[in-house]
């Protein structure tokens, strides 16, 4: 009787491929282009010169989406959301009913996290109700915020700054 080896077997072809690159998508600071990239998953350093690649980004930084902290690895996904931006945090100021508020936020973090501090305890402690209408848009706008943008989108280098109004105007019916 042959004896055989028990080692893993190897996947080849296309399968294999797919599995050692991650998808990532690229947004850069204001900018409404998106760049789109396959990389390997353990080639942290091959996602940053991509990165970097757009002239006047050489230096900036790299976060993953609703992220606080600079990028520091993929892990195991296979897509990932980052944005490139000049500014390592964004100053957001928030006025409603005759009050404002500022704190600074990272680059990376979504307009819905920045909209649940300022309707809650720390920001201006909306009830419930209010909290549910609530909404945010640049101030001399008069359209919300998408919950789901990272709010460096609208602040742009050098300023790294956002002024803010929240609203509690209905707008699903236009």
């Amino acid at each position: 009787m042959e004896d055989l080896d028990h080692k893993p077997i190897e996947k080849a072809g296309p399968d294999a491929e797919h599995e050692r690159k991650v998808r990532v998508e690229l947004e850069f600071e204001t900018s409404p282009d998106i760049e789109t990239h396959k990389i390997d998953k353990d080639d942290l350093d091959a996602v940053l010169k991509v990165a970097r690649t757009v002239a006047g980004f050489e230096r900036a930084h790299v976060f993953e989406r609703d992220s606080d902290e600079l990028l520091t690895g993929i892990g195991d996904r296979r897509a990932i959301t980052l944005l490139v931006h000049r500014c390592r945090h964004i100053a957001v100021t928030i006025r409603y009913d005759r009050e404002t508020h500022e704190r600074e936020f990272s680059p990376a973090a979504t307009v819905l996290r920045i909209l649940h501090w300022a309707v809650g305890k720390h920001g201006f402690n909306l009830d419930d109700n209010a909290a549910a209408k609530a909404n945010l848009i640049v101030q001399g706008s008069d359209q919300p915020l998408p919950k789901d943008a990272m709010i460096g989108r609208f602040a742009a280098h050098p300023r790294c700054g956002v002024a803010l109004d929240l609203t509690l105007k209905d707008f699903t019916n236009g």
